[in-house]
């Protein structure tokens, strides 16, 4: 997932990746969530991936 918003972003993000406890998984973009693990009780699938990817490129248009 760090590989592909990387990808999105390029040169252009910063991208942190923190290791966290209990599963937890957040996506975070300017400080606005942009998926939680915890909100829908998943991790992202291929379509939550693209949609990410989509805001970060959206983000940096």
């Amino acid at each position: 997932m760090g590989g592909e918003i990387y990808a999105a972003g390029g040169n252009k993000i910063d991208l942190t990746l923190t290791p966290g406890g209990s599963g937890i998984f957040e996506v975070k973009l300017d400080g606005n969530i942009v998926f939680d693990k915890g909100s829908v009780g998943r991790y992202p699938d291929l379509n939550d991936a693209k949609e990410i990817k989509a805001t970060v490129i959206n983000q940096l248009a």
